[in-house]
């Protein structure tokens, strides 16, 4: 089976720098095809890097946001599976089979557990979470995947989020019980946002922004309301 991943970006030269050799690599093992969906408003290196990639495909997205960029994505894709990745998120080594063993065992969608970069007791606190399914799990962070016929029937991303789409996502997966598992290889996520802020900080404000979602606030308040908070771009 196929699979196509899907890297939404906005000014990502340096991370796509440091992914891509190692997502060539597998795509030379598997029948893999990754492909770059590019913010209309980048203005870095980005296609000039993938470029030097030739198991890699670069999109100019007609959109801006990273739902509508992996809606873009996945439009412009032939794979009979998507996982979607974040530029600074690194698989691991197993991804292609774990995907592949969940797919085969009737899981339609699903996700990866995930650690830090750094090591610190309160980011492995943070991480141990990622493990089991609850509320809070799910993020796109922790690499979603789906198969092509859940991703359509569920008609992809809600681009109305310009944060929390993912959330919104798997929240549509539950709702519609689509079966779905947690890859227990982990992830490698970037400690950049607890580095640039505190560990406590962040964790309040992302406990914040998702109250205010869960309790229906508009995605345009939600962006607002952690761009506000976090030093951070979104």
């Amino acid at each position: 089976m196929m699979l196509s991943i899907i890297i939404p970006v906005y000014n990502e030269q340096e991370n796509l720098t440091k992914r891509l050799s190692f997502l060539c690599d597998e795509a030379n093992k598997f029948p893999i095809e990754i492909i770059i969906s590019n913010s209309p408003e980048s203005i870095d290196e980005s296609k000039m890097v993938c470029n030097n990639y030739g198991k890699v495909i670069h999109f100019d997205s007609d959109k801006k946001g990273r739902a509508a960029q992996m809606n873009f994505g996945a439009s412009k894709s032939n794979g009979d599976i998507l996982l979607f990745l974040h530029a600074d998120v690194c698989l691991p080594k197993d991804f292609y089979v774990k995907i592949l063993e969940a797919i085969k065992s009737g899981h339609k969608a699903g996700f990866f557990a995930y650690k830090f970069d750094k090591e610190s007791f309160l980011l492995n606190v943070n991480s141990s979470f990622t493990k089991k399914d609850g509320m809070f799990t799910g993020g796109g962070d922790q690499c979603q995947f789906f198969t092509r016929e859940i991703f359509e029937e569920l008609n992809g991303f809600n681009e109305d989020y310009c944060i929390m789409e993912d959330f919104e996502m798997i929240d549509r997966v539950r709702k519609n019980k689509i079966p779905y598992t947690i890859v227990q290889s982990k992830a490698i996520v970037s400690s950049r946002k607890y580095e640039e802020n505190s560990w406590l900080k962040v964790n309040l404000i992302n406990g914040y922004v998702f109250l205010k979602y869960k309790l229906g606030a508009s995605p345009t308040e939600l962006r607002k309301t952690y761009k506000g908070l976090l030093r951070e771009s979104v």
